[in-house]
């Protein structure tokens, strides 16, 4: 449910604080009717809107990875206070004590008898040295298997659900590559994906943690990094596919724009004719607030009054050969 949650958040809510956001910031920056407010639609209002939606989604993605990992539940060394990388069974066991007489229902009543059975159940675990490896690994669902009898049984059995994730995760890159979807960094993401998988896979057939997430993450157990992993790929998959296009446009898209343009100034020229100032003022407007696009119509336009004057001297020429012809016929 939580995934669902997540992925209608991405949908919905980097547009939604967009709009606020732009509209806030106009609000304060621009006096109300002012006319050096950039109009809906032009240049200027989108590349505005672009850098802020950049900025609410890096923003997002940081918010998805920090709650991802506040939100992952205690695990068994924790329960026992016992730090991941610092175990031995000496601790385990004063530890256990402690606990044990801490949450004890005879001292504390009911209240404290479901933290006391967990207490017992991370004792269970971590005093077995193949349930601990099991566990470190996979996590505790990997230790309802009642035919893994040693660590060769867990990690097979736990490689299943490491196929099930990255056989569909492969599957849907694929399928969005055939429809069209998401192509911005397709193939880094198919290269990422096996990156992934590779690390995971020695993660997972290795008895000792790997250091660097170990160093970057010093307090989660190895099956906890692996969830961190799997939700920073997601994560990051979806935000790259939303602002990636905006950062470094495709071939399409500026072909795209530079035709907005052309368009733009076919108006602007259609409408420079006409005896109505209002409308040749309305042509203006697509390019109130844009320095950039008011240099580029400069341009443009000093290049249609050359092209103007060409003609005319072409013509005027042409009109002088032919009274010159006319007088030397007579």
């Amino acid at each position: 449910m939580e995934s669902y949650v997540g992925l209608i958040g991405w949908m919905f809510f980097p547009s939604f604080i967009t709009r606020v956001l732009q509209s806030t910031w106009y609000s304060f920056k621009y006096p109300v009717n002012s006319s050096a407010k950039p109009a809906p639609n032009t240049p200027k209002h989108r590349r505005h809107q672009n850098r802020i939606y950049c900025a609410v989604v890096l923003a997002y993605l940081a918010y998805t990875i920090v709650e991802v990992d506040r939100a992952t539940p205690v695990n068994c060394y924790d329960l026992l206070d016992i730090g991941f990388h610092s175990f031995s069974q000496k601790k385990l066991r004063t530890n256990f004590k402690k606990a044990s007489l801490m949450y004890h229902p005879d001292k504390v009543g009911q209240a404290g008898a479901e933290t006391f059975v967990r207490i017992r159940e991370a004792h269970d675990i971590l005093s077995d040295p193949v349930a601990k490896q099991a566990y470190d690994r996979f996590g505790p669902n990997i230790i309802a298997c009642t035919t893994c009898k040693t660590i060769k049984d867990h990690v097979s059995r736990g490689l299943a659900s490491f196929f099930t994730f990255y056989l569909g995760s492969g599957f849907v890159l694929i399928l969005m590559s055939v429809l069209g979807k998401a192509q911005f960094g397709r193939y880094w993401r198919f290269i990422v994906l096996f990156g992934m998988a590779a690390l995971e896979l020695a993660m997972a057939t290795r008895s000792e943690p790997i250091w660097p997430l170990s160093w970057i993450m010093p307090h989660r157990v190895t099956f906890e990094q692996v969830a961190i992993l799997h939700q920073i790929f997601i994560s990051t998959f979806i935000a790259i596919s939303q602002i990636g296009p905006i950062l470094v446009p495709t071939k399409e898209q500026e072909k795209h724009n530079a035709k907005d343009l052309v368009n733009r100034l076919e108006f602007l020229t259609a409408h420079s004719s006409s005896e109505s100032i209002g409308q040749l003022q309305s042509a203006f407007d697509v390019f109130r607030g844009d320095n950039e696009s008011m240099l580029h119509l400069k341009n443009q336009m000093s290049m249609m009054a050359l092209d103007a004057q060409l003609m005319q001297d072409q013509l005027l020429n042409e009109a002088k050969s032919a009274a010159q012809r006319r007088m030397d016929h007579r």
